[in-house]
């Protein structure tokens, strides 16, 4: 640690006379992840980013910002870009594939711009999205911008129909499952519970269970286990242990063993001939795991009514925990060869994360900020409170989502979706995760190896 200190003290000094007479030079940032396109003009979003840009240019006359457009397949793309030296100065990254990014040597250790940009401080985030680009070696890989911690979306609708009390926050795994199984009613109104209850002639399921990872590995978080090492080297031991298949037997029983859940075939039947969010608000699946955009596509739908749509955090079991699915600023490290761009570039971020342009974010319903004192007033100023409420309470309870930190990652993931599909078609869960160990440790070893 003192080794760091010290290298960090000498790129200051080198860099502060560097800095003298760099903040009246001329220089154009090219910036991806902040264009207006013109479809959008008049939306409340766009109007605040443009009202941003006159601001900050009338703050700083030396500095154009060129905002760019996003590319096709930008994650793709931006590696292309930076190895050719061609990439933007400042882009909007999603933090699901940061790690691969950083481990290319071209995104900025955001410690720079703290010591260039005093008041840029790190006090303004909700740590649990700072903790996304923060590593435990000090380096911060961009700052957070906003995201999602997953909760459970809820049919307050489909509780009154079966009589069932409305969750409460600090429930259990017992308590879901008992909340599942009581919601989940046949054609003569009987619940799961009750011993003339009709499996063949569902007319509400409590709840949806699916096989992406992304709406479930924190399950594995909630009984105190993971699905991989931290260090990334392997999943044996981690994947493979009894507190994790205990994790995936209790998804798995949701659909095979308490029938709470329909199955995947099942399900794909009803999907294909109603839409989820149909099926969710008409009452015909009661809760479901999702993150807070899922609000824009039901408050948009046909059949939404604000009584019909309800969220509740994550239950807990030997711990609480979700994910938080996040996107922040990044800037290139290329710009530490020269000092006006960089400290225009940390001048941009620190306006783009303070509370003045977070603020405008609940326009959206897409996310919440996560700069603290803006979600916080989101909360009364959202178009659903209640919701909104729920979700700023549940970040404290996120981590960090993989991606952010192996850059195998997805990888990973394809072969934990593809193992979960598995199981929840009915094979031996211990079989199915033996599988998935060998697969995906065989390409931790390659990708080591490379």
């Amino acid at each position: 640690m003192r080794k760091m200190l010290m290298t960090l003290t000498l790129v200051i000094v080198l860099l502060t006379p560097l800095m003298v007479g760099a903040q009246d030079e001329e220089v154009t940032l090219r910036v991806i992840g902040f264009q207006v396109v013109p479809e959008e003009m008049d939306t409340p979003l766009a109007q605040a980013r443009l009202k941003v840009l006159e601001d900050f240019q009338a703050e700083h006359p030396n500095v154009t910002i060129e905002a760019l457009e996003t590319p096709p397949e930008f994650d793709t793309q931006l590696l292309v870009d930076l190895a050719a030296g061609t990439a933007p100065d400042v882009w909007y990254q999603d933090a699901s594939t940061l790690a691969r990014l950083v481990d290319t040597g071209n995104v900025l250790d955001m410690n720079t711009c703290l010591d260039l940009v005093p008041e840029l401080t790190l006090d303004r985030f909700t740590p649990s999205f700072l903790d996304i680009h923060r590593r435990e070696t000090g380096e911060i890989w961009g700052l957070p911008d906003g995201g999602t911690p997953m909760v459970i979306y809820y049919n307050p609708k489909s509780f009154d129909r079966a009589g069932v009390p409305y969750p409460q926050d600090g429930w259990t795994w017992d308590d879901l499952l008992e909340t599942a199984q009581l919601l989940t009613l046949d054609a003569e109104g009987r619940n799961r519970l009750d011993p003339d209850f009709d499996a063949e002639n569902v007319e509400q399921w409590g709840f949806r269970a699916r096989k992406y990872t992304f709406e479930w590995i924190y399950r594995t978080w909630e009984n105190g286990s993971d699905v991989i090492a931290p260090d990334g080297s392997t999943v044996s031991g981690y994947l493979d242990s009894p507190e994790t298949i205990e994790a995936i037997k209790w998804m798995r029983d949701l659909a095979l063993e308490y029938g709470v859940a329909p199955g995947p075939t099942l399900y794909d039947q009803m999907t294909q001939e109603l839409g989820f969010l149909t099926l969710f608000l008409q009452g015909k699946v009661a809760m479901f795991d999702r993150g807070h955009w899922e609000m824009v596509g039901l408050a948009a739908h046909e059949d939404y009514e604000p009584g019909r749509v309800a969220v509740i955090g994550q239950p807990q079991n030997t711990n609480r925990a979700t994910v938080i699915y996040e996107s922040g600023w990044m800037i290139n490290a290329a710009l530490k060869d020269d000092p006006a761009k960089l400290l225009a570039a940390c001048q941009f971020v620190n306006t783009l994360t303070d509370v003045g342009f977070q603020s405008t974010k609940v326009t959206t319903g897409l996310e919440i900020s996560a700069n603290a004192e803006a979600a916080a007033a989101a909360v009364e100023e959202s178009e659903w409170p209640e919701v909104e409420k729920v979700f700023v309470d549940e970040a404290q309870y996120g981590r960090l989502p993989y991606g952010a930190l192996y850059a195998n990652w997805p990888t990973v993931e394809s072969a934990l979706d593809s193992m979960m599909e598995e199981i929840l078609a009915g094979e031996e869960i211990e079989f199915a995760v033996q599988n998935a160990v060998d697969e995906i440790n065989r390409e931790l070893e390659r990708a080591a190896g490379d």
